[in-house]
């Protein structure tokens, strides 16, 4: 058969989804022709990928406007309309779905073969006061009868450029079926939703809200959207997915990690690290930054960092010239040696590291770990966080390496939850008071992926900062260069810039396009504490939570700013909702 497909692609941040290379790997075969339409600035290196792999015929670059029917139309323009009635069939579909989940050939055979069937699609919307029942226009293909009557080259000709979507709709995406419908023409769906219940589905569109039924009656295509916004589902429908279809889901968690938020509930599970075999690149540079405020633990560390199998540098901080001499010393009975920096008692561990920028950015991997100690209560936020952090990012370096080497787009690997945090709830209002200055780091990151902190209620991080990273994925924190101007003096006051860069980790690597991994806590709790900390009432006889103290906090005056803040974040909130209604 002679197929023509016109694929219309756009990624809001200009990048080339694994899952869209996957599916035109797999729609290919079936097509002459793949005219790839592009409403996204594609790289040199993007497009040359497309053409040398053989995935696509043509690119139509153009600017993102008049949505999927305009880019549509465009391509039908670029390659003529007399040759466009040459090919027994056109094919319109876009990138906004996962898949195919089943070879899609053999859903080509069977409407081809139905002499009864003029054009078909995957789903349709039934009726409603506002819209005839219609073929939705995510994958739609048309034979060469209808391609070749004056309707068709009419409609397309007449398409127009909207603004809002819901007209795309009215205009565009019912009238694709019903002028057909209208001039004699019979369409079918893979998944006829006319017929089907819509129990507890506030629309009748089942491509977005029961994503179950679309899975039941093997719909090849999952929407993206429908996985976004329908996200207490979205981990049932990808381990569906998984157990049904060989479909490889990591392309729909890489997706979704890009495109949206990384730190989303549905995606966390997907994140742990699993052990594999041990592979690591001699051709890359490894540095282990250690900051040794109590110099009393570095053997500690050294004893572990001798196991490693692969080379490392090492560089160890220090906040007083005193302490150089012990750690010398320490060096020196284990038979190592390292790098050694005074680097004043300002910015914790943090600050040490990123003053180490011109040394570590010349390495590819980094483990950041410090020497953890907690005096006000020293065996749950000293001991055992200390414990637990080192069992989770330390100990295992040599498969969080492997790791790295494995996967380009891993960029940041962090500890799991230390037990300490199952059992307190976090006071959401000293998390909402960390991000007016989050937001302003970011900003002054230059990062390229708009994020408001605002919106999280608490966030996704490496508690106490022990992190292994590739210098790419948090190079914008490096520029900023901070100073010591930039921290305040010991001791240290809650909510300060560097509890705010302890929470941006993750976002700084997902906002520079790199993803990220979760080392697991060997330790289990039973997922009931979880649920009994979300769920205490107020006033519960226990109820403990990690509180703001304002003594600490700049005392009536913190308190009053926190208020203030507290209440026009509300305002905010309520703005944006009441706005959202209209």
């Amino acid at each position: 058969m002679n197929r023509l497909l016109l694929y219309v692609h756009y990624n809001k941040y200009n990048q080339l989804s694994s899952h869209v290379l996957f599916q035109l790997e797999k729609m290919r075969p079936l097509f002459s022709k793949v005219i790839f339409i592009s409403n996204s600035q594609l790289s040199s290196e993007h497009g040359c990928h497309l053409l040398t792999q053989g995935l696509v015929s043509e690119i139509v670059q153009r600017e993102n406007e008049g949505f999927d029917f305009v880019a549509w139309r465009d391509g039908m323009e670029h390659l003529g309309w007399q040759e466009l009635t040459t090919y027994d069939s056109v094919t319109i579909m876009n990138d906004t779905c996962f898949g195919p989940l089943w070879d899609i050939s053999t859903y080509y055979e069977r409407y081809e073969s139905d002499q009864t069937t003029d054009f078909w699609g995957m789903t349709n919307h039934r009726e409603t006061k506002r819209f005839k029942e219609h073929l939705q226009s995510y994958f739609i293909c048309f034979k060469q009868q209808v391609v070749q009557s004056p309707v068709f080259k009419e409609f397309w000709t007449k398409v127009k450029s909207y603004d809002i979507v819901q007209d795309v709709i009215d205009y565009l995406e019912s009238p694709v079926t019903n002028n057909f419908v209208d001039a004699g023409f019979q369409y079918q769906a893979v998944f006829d939703t006319t017929k089907a219940e819509t129990h507890h589905m506030p629309l009748p569109d089942f491509s977005y809200y029961n994503l179950a039924q679309i899975l039941e009656h093997r719909v090849p295509f999952i929407k993206v959207k429908a996985l976004d916004g329908n996200q207490q589902q979205a981990s049932f429908v990808i381990d569906r997915i998984a157990t049904i279809s060989d479909y490889p889901i990591e392309l729909i968690v890489s997706h979704m990690s890009r495109v949206f938020y990384p730190t989303s509930n549905y995606l966390l599970r997907y994140k742990y690290m699993t052990d594999s075999p041990v592979v690591i690149e001699p051709s890359k540079k490894i540095a282990i930054h250690l900051h040794a405020f109590y110099t009393d633990l570095v053997g500690d560390f050294l004893e572990i960092f001798k196991t490693f199998s692969f080379i490392f540098d090492l560089f160890i901080t220090t906040n007083e010239e005193s302490k150089r001499i012990d750690i010398e010393e320490v060096l020196t009975r284990f038979g190592m040696t390292a790098t050694i920096k005074v680097t004043g008692n300002r910015g914790r561990d943090i600050l040490p590291m990123l003053k180490l920028k011109d040394e570590l950015s010349q390495y590819d991997y980094i483990g950041h770990f410090h020497t953890k100690k907690s005096k006000e209560t020293e065996y749950w936020a000293g001991e055992s966080w200390r414990t637990e952090l080192i069992e989770m990012l330390v100990k295992p370096s040599d498969q969080i390496v492997s790791q790295f080497s494995r996967r380009e787009d891993l960029g940041v690997v962090i500890a799991d939850i230390p037990t300490y945090f199952r059992y307190v709830q976090l006071d959401p209002f000293y998390e909402g008071i960390l991000t007016e200055d989050m937001n302003r780091l970011w900003e002054q990151m230059g990062m390229k992926k708009e994020l408001d902190f605002l919106i999280f209620s608490t966030f996704v991080m490496s508690y106490g900062t022990y992190i292994w990273f590739k210098y790419d994925a948090l190079k914008p924190l490096f520029d900023l260069e901070l100073t010591d101007n930039d921290v305040p003096e010991e001791p240290l006051p809650s909510a300060t810039i560097l509890h705010s860069i302890e929470r941006m980790l993750v976002y700084i690597a997902w906002g520079n396009d790199y993803d990220f991994l979760i080392s697991k806590n060997p330790i289990s709790l039973p997922p009931f504490v979880d649920v009994n900390l979300l769920n205490t009432r107020e006033g519960a006889k226990f109820n403990p939570l990690a509180t703001v103290d304002f003594t600490y906090f700049g005392g009536i005056k913190g308190a009053i700013k926190y208020t203030i803040f507290i209440n026009l974040s509300i305002t905010k909130y309520l703005v944006k909702r009441l706005l959202r209604r209209r």
